[in-house]
């Protein structure tokens, strides 16, 4: 266009070695000069990584939820999905560090997460690596070579799976997040308390943990109501399968080694079973068939993972 035609013509006729005269279109507005003159723009260095990530890269590193100080010691993990994992993992023999995290830090909004090791003498802790979702962990450990469990038949394992993902894991819900007095004495302690020291704050933490465990509850309900007493004749009735099933063997569905299925068990019965978690001895609803001594077999295959694991 002819305007464009004027404003090249001008341009070409200015000396470079008189930069007052060039276009106003290509200069910077007096006032946005002042201020970068004021606050010149700065370059940074990169940021160092929080103090959480290992610094030894050459090792595996697991965050889940646990007390900041017995990361070191590989304790288990109070959460019975990180749990779950974290004993599978060193059942198959994965040689990693756990971190403290929770589910804010993690890139899928849940934990646990595997952060692999970087391969290779020359990567550094800046070098981009994938994180692991926990659905995605055991595919993983395979394509790692790592020692793979067999699986017992899908539909078989599939079943039983349902006992630890639904009605267990329904009860405890129920247990650790509704029943006000083991509200108390164990999520707030673990949860609540360790997440901020601001009232408000711990305040909105502990109405999101209720709610979400109650909206998880109403989806598995099958009544507008939520009925208490048949969430823990359900997860009794699953404890007495999974007893069942196991009989007086070592491990789950017979195998010779233990694997994803014995975690998953483990990360209940070891919970419910453990003292230090502090429950309420009048809501102990979920674990009091273990304290009753009616499935002592599982009660062994617990002390057989906690000794193989954490001893």
């Amino acid at each position: 266009m002819p305007q464009d035609e004027e404003d090249k013509s001008k341009k070409s006729n200015v000396s470079p070695k008189n930069p007052q005269s060039s276009s106003p279109w290509l200069t910077t507005p007096k006032t946005i000069r002042q201020l970068f003159d004021r606050f010149p723009l700065v370059t940074y260095p990169l940021n160092q990584l929080p103090n959480r990530r290992p610094i030894e890269r050459n090792k595996n590193s697991l965050y889940v939820f646990t007390r900041e100080g017995e990361t070191q010691h590989g304790a288990p993990s109070f959460n019975p999905g990180c749990l779950k994992w974290q004993t599978y993992l060193k059942l198959i023999g994965v040689d990693f560090v756990t971190i403290p995290s929770n589910n804010h830090a993690s890139p899928t909004g849940s934990l646990p997460f595997v952060i692999p090791a970087s391969s290779g003498a020359d990567s550094t802790i800046l070098d981009v690596v994938r994180p692991v979702p926990s659905h995605k962990i055991q595919e993983w450990a395979g394509k790692n070579r790592y020692i793979h469990k067999t699986k017992p038949d899908n539909m078989r394992f599939g079943a039983y799976m349902t006992l630890l993902d639904h009605r267990i894991r329904n009860a405890w819900l129920h247990t650790l997040y509704l029943s006000v007095p083991n509200f108390d004495a164990v999520a707030r302690p673990i949860y609540i308390l360790p997440a901020t020291s601001s009232p408000p704050a711990r305040l909105a933490l502990t109405h999101h943990l209720k709610s979400a465990a109650l909206e998880e509850l109403r989806k598995a309900a099958t009544a507008p109501v939520i009925d208490v007493n048949a969430l823990y004749w359900e997860s009794d009735k699953a404890f007495s399968a999974l007893s069942e099933l196991l009989r007086d063997d070592d491990w789950f569905f017979g195998e010779a080694e233990p694997g994803l299925f014995d975690a998953g068990v483990f990360a209940y019965t070891h919970l419910l079973w453990d003292k230090g978690m502090g429950w309420n001895e009048e809501e102990e609803r979920l674990g009091k068939g273990l304290r009753e001594g009616r499935w002592k077999n599982l009660l062994a295959h617990e002390r057989r993972i906690f000794e193989k694991c954490y001893q």
